[in-house]
């Protein structure tokens, strides 16, 4: 019997879908990104945004071996410099899913994170953070924006992914 799961290939499908979402609603409403936002102390909606495409940038190069890009480093400059941090994080995301067997996805790894120092984790498990990490902050920014008075009325559960059969 095949064990019930969801592959990482599913949740990475639903990622993008999501935020490719979030890039059109940010297009159309430039001045959201400016709203303070106290999340993960990120200032600024465009700070959370940074954080959470630093988050999937920085673990992404962690996952595929490579030098990890200093956060300070990382633009945030304009909505494209924002949105093109997901796109090389996916870009990363989807290499590593092509390259990765069993065995390096159960592989321990050391990564030093900023906000909770050295940390060990599994590469699927850290695959699956990745993942799961953008998923919360999208949720909690949900809700600010419409208590700011923005609304984001698309479906955005995991249940509605279009990417998911």
């Amino acid at each position: 019997m095949m064990a019930a799961a969801i592959t990482l290939e599913e949740l990475l499908a639903d990622n993008e879908a999501g935020t490719r979402t979030w890039q059109a609603w940010f297009a159309a409403n430039p001045a959201a990104l400016e709203l303070p936002c106290a999340i993960y102390n990120s200032g600024t909606v465009r700070g959370l945004l940074k954080h959470i495409f630093a988050v999937e940038l920085r673990h992404s190069q962690r996952l595929n071996g490579e030098e990890v890009v200093a956060y300070d480093a990382i633009p945030a400059g304009s909505l494209g410099d924002l949105f093109a941090v997901h796109s090389q994080a996916m870009q990363n995301l989807r290499r590593f899913l092509s390259n990765a067997n069993d065995a390096a996805l159960r592989e321990v790894i050391a990564l030093q994170t900023v906000s909770a120092g050295t940390v060990h984790a599994s590469r699927r498990k850290l695959f699956a953070h990745i993942l799961l990490h953008s998923m919360r902050h999208w949720a909690q920014l949900s809700t600010q924006l419409r208590e700011a008075g923005y609304k984001t009325d698309w479906p955005k559960d995991f249940l509605f992914s279009e990417a998911i059969a």
